[in-house]
């Protein structure tokens, strides 16, 4: 986990990395060799599973924590943008907000407030998650089995593709 106070992130894991395999054997020795490597959280899906969602997001506080230092990291610095903004508007001496600075500070700084939560709601949401989790759950419902790493950095990430791909599965990848 990035434990920088400036990073918007709050899982320890960012990248999600799936494999799809058609019997349960195969799925479970990729597995196997996958978990003799560290940091890599390894667990497999079979079709039915109950815990699907937990498995495949098992950092629920995480989550949370990215929820909380995103809006707040990126609020703030809309906020302050958008203050800069009336200011150097103001000193180009441009009428409208010349004749009016504050107004203009507090009305950019809520702009900048707004498309800063705007891009922390979308950095939570992580849609790049989301293409993966969908396929991995369009694959369950047809039969197969899943094999779902939570890589700790980038060079465990390719090693799980790698390690995916050569055990016949077709890698799914988030950002």
């Amino acid at each position: 986990m990035n434990n920088s106070p400036l990073s918007p992130f709050g899982e320890h894991s960012l990248t999600l990395v799936a494999g799809v395999f058609d019997d349960e054997q195969s799925a479970e020795q990729a597995a196997a060799s996958l978990r003799q490597a560290p940091g890599l959280h390894t667990t497999v899906i079979h079709p039915g599973d109950q815990r699907i969602g937990r498995k495949l997001e098992p950092e629920q506080r995480g989550i949370w924590r990215t929820l909380l230092r995103s809006h707040a990291l990126f609020m703030s610095a809309g906020a302050l943008l958008g203050v800069a903004v009336a200011l150097a508007l103001a000193a180009a001496d441009i009428r409208a907000v010349a004749d009016s600075p504050y107004f203009a500070m507090g009305f950019l700084g809520m702009m900048g407030t707004f498309f800063g939560g705007l891009v922390a709601g979308l950095l939570t949401l992580r849609p790049d998650h989301a293409i993966v989790i969908r396929k991995v759950r369009a694959a369950l419902s047809r039969g197969a089995h899943a094999v779902v790493v939570h890589p700790m950095n980038e060079m465990r990430a390719q090693a799980a593709v790698a390690a995916l791909r050569r055990a016949g599965a077709q890698p799914l990848r988030s950002l």
